[in-house]
């Protein structure tokens, strides 16, 4: 590992120093009767013998000038039941604003560079400071441990920097312990300073260096828009340009899109699934976009990836974005239509309807049956005299013939198949085992991209 160092522990212990700045003692009267003070100055105490040596005037005669506090690091402790992931790494994006060097002005709504932080997992520890107060009276002493000893109740807080993306720059720090007077025996009549100890501890982090990498990776693509040869939204005829246009690509890594064909909705969802942000509120569709545009209704469109393969575009489905909702309760909802030729083409002749064969029949909540009458069963058919036919299984379609109802479609010798309902409109897909919706769902992040 290279060198580093940041000052993490030094940084803690000048916040420390600083809560016990600013504080005064009483010292009688001045010449014209008025109160005077002196203030307590504090310093780190651990210092070497050749510095104490100096600040005595290289006598062993002198003695400390009081009243003043000192504090020094007694002890530090690994804290394992504070320890967590060792190996978790946290992404964070970065977009600063676009700055203008002309105006030496940050130009509003619009995105400039882009950086990516990758914070490594702290390393838990336990702190213990020693803080020592000197006095040469008993009413210096009382002075300086009445305020000092109201503050802690039982904890202050720490604030090591003002960054951010700091996880660590919060703490506490906790008095656990006070002694009156750490001269236990009278050492004799020539020492005439008091020490009194207080004790802290305060539970840090240690972080490994963070990095930071300014974004040259391609986070939008530009393509020049081309004019349609056919009815295919993927062919372009590149003889034929449309100047001055083009699409902004983009793509989510924490983002998920749920499809709702009944509605002709396109709902943003986080990375977890649920409808709001870090911060707990609700998304909104122009807070995501805002960093690379604005969507253009009509134009601008959503490619969904629905094959097994997520770099194979084949199977992509295209709706065309109408607008955003304007309602704030509803901020992460757009209306979109789908693009009917980018669905799936149907394998099987269409179904009247998708029903449970135990609870309807033909005149029983169904209408009387008619030739090329289809359903899609969910369970098996029974045998009544309802349906005259009894090798029916869930998931297969049947078919009425003029006389009796016979079995379309076989699910358990097809694996695969897609079939129209007619009734709501959607299309659904045969596969593994089971009947899907072909577009409608949840699409996690990296099967969708806009185009703005």
């Amino acid at each position: 590992m290279q060198y580093f160092y940041d000052e993490q522990i030094r940084k803690y212990l000048l916040q420390f120093m600083r809560i016990l700045g600013g504080f005064s003692v009483k010292t009688g009267k001045d010449r014209d009767g008025n109160e005077s003070y002196i203030q307590v100055p504090v310093r780190y105490g651990d210092i070497n013998r050749m510095a104490a040596h100096i600040l005595k005037n290289q006598s062993e005669n002198a003695i400390n000038t009081v009243p003043f506090i000192s504090c020094y690091v007694t002890d530090l402790q690994i804290s394992a039941e504070r320890r967590t992931n060792p190996t978790h790494v946290d992404t964070q994006r970065v977009y600063e604003k676009k700055f203008d060097n002309v105006t030496g002005q940050y130009i509003e709504g619009e995105v400039g560079n882009t950086y990516t932080i990758e914070r490594y997992m702290p390393v838990p520890y336990d702190l213990t400071v020693q803080v020592d107060v000197w006095t040469s009276n008993t009413d210096q002493k009382l002075q300086l441990m009445e305020q000092l000893l109201v503050l802690f109740n039982p904890s202050i807080n720490l604030k090591t920097n003002d960054n951010q993306f700091d996880w660590s720059n919060l703490t506490y720090t906790e008095l656990v312990n006070v002694i009156w007077s750490v001269r236990q025996v009278p050492q004799g009549t020539d020492d005439i300073i008091d020490v009194a100890a207080l004790n802290f501890n305060l539970p840090i982090l240690i972080n490994p260096p963070a990095k930071v990498k300014r974004q040259t990776l391609i986070h939008t693509i530009l393509t020049e828009i081309k004019k349609k040869q056919n009815d295919d939204m993927l062919d372009w005829n590149p003889s034929d340009p449309a100047p001055n246009k083009e699409w902004v690509v983009v793509t989510f890594e924490n983002l998920k899109l749920q499809l709702q064909i009944v509605g002709d909705q396109a709902i943003i969802l986080n990375k977890a699934g649920g409808s709001t942000d870090n911060n707990g509120d609700l998304l909104s569709w122009a807070t995501v976009l805002k960093p690379f545009g604005s969507m253009k209704p009509g134009i601008s469109n959503l490619r969904l990836r629905r094959g097994i393969d997520p770099t194979d575009p084949s199977a992509d489905i295209v709706a065309v974005m109408d607008s955003l909702d304007d309602d704030p309760t509803r901020s992460n909802v757009a209306y979109i239509s789908v693009d009917t030729d980018s669905l799936p083409p149907s394998t099987e002749a269409a179904v009247n309807a998708i029903i449970n064969p135990t609870k309807s029949a033909p005149g029983k909540n169904l209408a009387a049956a008619v030739t090329g009458q289809r359903y899609l069963i969910l369970e098996d058919v029974p045998n009544n005299s309802y349906w005259g036919i009894v090798n029916a299984r869930a998931n297969d379609i049947i078919q009425y013939n003029g006389s009796i109802w016979t079995v379309s479609f076989d699910s358990t010798s097809n694996s695969n198949a897609v079939v129209l309902n007619t009734v709501t409109g959607l299309t659904y897909e045969w596969r593994n085992g089971q009947w899907i919706s072909a577009v409608e769902g949840t699409y996690q992040n990296g099967w969708w991209r806009l185009y703005l």
